[in-house]
């Protein structure tokens, strides 16, 4: 009998020709965008599996949950879980994450970052643009500094594929403190203390989980050299906000590039910050789109089914989440 999956958003005609690719020959694919509320219900309680972006409010309200009497699997595109309301899920429907399926360009977006940060280029624009040419003082170079990759996963691994190729060092944080990865250290959250301070370069790219919620705080940004570097393109509440913005506007040689943000339309309706970021000259920052380049959701789409495939067909599954990681 054919499996039925439902698909909580509605891909391009592309990725419908790779769903179809896919999984058309193993399952019956119907799309939630557009159908009746009737529909929608008769489809949610049908579905073994279900597909979606990061099954936020805007896919599937939570009231909608208690119509998957039949689901046992759900796959994301994205890698990031903290919008799956897993209290409302049951307790034998998995859930799997697409980690690592944006690194390429996110990685590159990493990169942008940081090399606009320590080459000062958007302060010597300003300075430029009203007419001063200063010449005066140096920029920084990253050959033979070190970047420190927090959540080293997939999108880690990409990361330092180019920081490396610059002339970085590299010092992995991560769960298990296992890679196989060619890098010079790679250690767990026990080893922040001894892997910020060396660190030339700190990037965010853990994901938001109940543990790493406010990771990078008061103490840990006072770890890290003055005149360090920060990335995030992880989750917004993975740096607490208060402690990000006093750190910035007392330690003026510190610098943050953001791509993920405490409050994004996405989840909360709306983009807002709680303190004045951009009146600090240290900050520079872009609306979440690390990963938006041409091609990268065919990629990401292609990637999450065949994890889907491989569920249909009873073999292994990779980004299968630990609710309890996510559950208060």
């Amino acid at each position: 009998m054919r499996k039925s999956i439902v698909v909580t958003y509605l891909p391009d005609k592309k990725e419908q020709e790779i769903f179809a690719e896919i999984l058309g020959p193993l399952a019956d694919i119907d799309y939630l965008a557009g159908c009746l509320p009737e529909e929608r219900t008769r489809l949610l309680e049908a579905a073994e599996v279900l597909i979606a972006l990061s099954f936020s409010r805007k896919e599937i309200d939570p009231a909608e949950v208690n119509r998957l009497q039949s689901a046992r699997f759900i796959q994301l595109v994205f890698a990031g879980a903290d919008g799956v309301p897993f209290k409302l899920l049951p307790a034998n429907i998995r859930v799997a994450s697409n980690p690592g399926a944006f690194a390429g360009p996110l990685a590159e977006h990493v990169l942008a970052l940081v090399l606009a940060l320590v080459k000062n280029l958007f302060p010597n624009y300003r300075t430029l643009r009203e007419g001063h040419f200063k010449q005066s003082g140096v920029n920084r170079t990253l050959n033979g500094a070190a970047c420190a990759v927090v959540g080293f996963g997939g999108n880690g691994k990409a990361i330092a594929e180019l920081m490396r190729a610059m002339g970085m060092r590299v010092l992995g944080i991560n769960r298990s403190g296992k890679t196989d990865a060619a890098i010079d250290f790679i250690g767990t959250v026990s080893d922040m203390k001894t892997v910020l301070p060396a660190a030339d370069v700190v990037v965010i790219t853990t994901p938001l989980t109940r543990k790493t919620r406010d990771l990078i705080g008061s103490r840990q940004l006072q770890w890290m050299k003055p005149d360090a570097v920060l990335i995030n393109v992880g989750r917004g509440e993975v740096i607490n906000q208060q402690a990000l913005y006093e750190h910035l506007k007392y330690k003026p040689d510190f610098r943050a590039g953001i791509d993920t943000w405490w409050s994004e339309p996405l989840d909360r309706g709306e983009f807002k910050t709680e303190y004045p970021f951009f009146e600090l000259p240290n900050i520079i920052g872009s609306p979440h789109c690390a990963d938006h380049v041409p091609g990268s959701m065919a990629h990401a789409t292609r990637i999450a089914l065949e994890n889907v495939k491989n569920y249909l067909l009873g073999q292994d599954l990779r980004g299968v989440l630990n609710p309890g990681d996510y559950l208060e």
